[in-house]
């Protein structure tokens, strides 16, 4: 995925840009990682590319996502692009029904935007779940850290996704279940074709897991940058 002169400002009638002709090139299917400081806009980036930023603000960028360019049209980038874009934020348990199974909330997050009173859909079951070992009868509330964030990500799989963006999603895990969560990224990328961006601020889990798909973001004279680090 290459993103090609991504300008944005929070006010579109201010002559100051948070992003500045930015362009970025992420390689395909892999797994990226996203460092800076507080405040510099890791999660604003998040928020221009699955089109969550303010009626008020400027956005003009141009994705090149799988051969195919989506540019950015109102200030907006195309429903086309930003459907296949899907969050998950640092507040995992928040996408997540306590009361309810594993699977019955993957069958939830399969439900059209407008559901008509049916059945639930039948849900995307992915073999990380089985090699894991994960009792997809057990609700929720029961399943430890690690096994509720790997199922607010899988239920950001079970619409069609191609780009995956994910805020601190070991923040709160301990050394092996963050690592089982890793895994389990690379995983997905190479399996379903889905390129993923991460919000990290685990400098070793970083080292250890970036592949030299490592970024680091600054804010300059001109606006916010992405360094690649390696």
């Amino acid at each position: 995925m290459v993103i090609k002169n991504l300008s944005f400002k929070f006010n579109k009638n201010s002559s100051d840009y948070f992003f500045n002709n930015l362009t970025i090139e992420f390689s395909q299917h892999a797994v990226h990682f996203i460092q800076g400081d507080n405040g510099v806009g890791k999660s604003t980036l998040f928020n221009c590319l699955c089109g969550k930023i303010d009626k008020n603000s400027f956005l003009e960028a141009s994705i090149v996502l799988e051969d195919v360019t989506y540019s950015a049209y109102n200030n907006a980038l195309p429903v086309a692009f930003t459907q296949m874009v899907h969050v998950v934020q640092q507040d995992y348990d928040s996408m997540i029904a306590s009361q309810f199974t594993f699977m019955q909330n993957l069958q939830f997050a399969n439900l059209q935007k407008y559901p008509r009173l049916q059945s639930l859909p039948q849900a995307t079951l992915f073999d990380a779940v089985k090699k894991l070992g994960i009792d997809v009868n057990l609700p929720a509330h029961l399943l430890s850290g690690g096994q509720r964030q790997l199922l607010a990500i899988f239920m950001a799989f079970q619409k069609p996704t191609k780009v995956l963006l994910l805020d601190e999603p070991t923040a709160t895990l301990d050394r092996n279940n963050a690592r089982m969560i890793m895994d389990c990224l690379y995983e997905l990328a190479a399996q379903l074709k889905v390129t993923i961006l991460i919000i990290c601020h685990d400098k070793e889990l970083v080292q250890e897991y970036a592949r030299g798909n490592s970024f680091v973001m600054k804010h300059g004279d001109g606006g916010t940058r992405l360094v690649q680090r390696g």
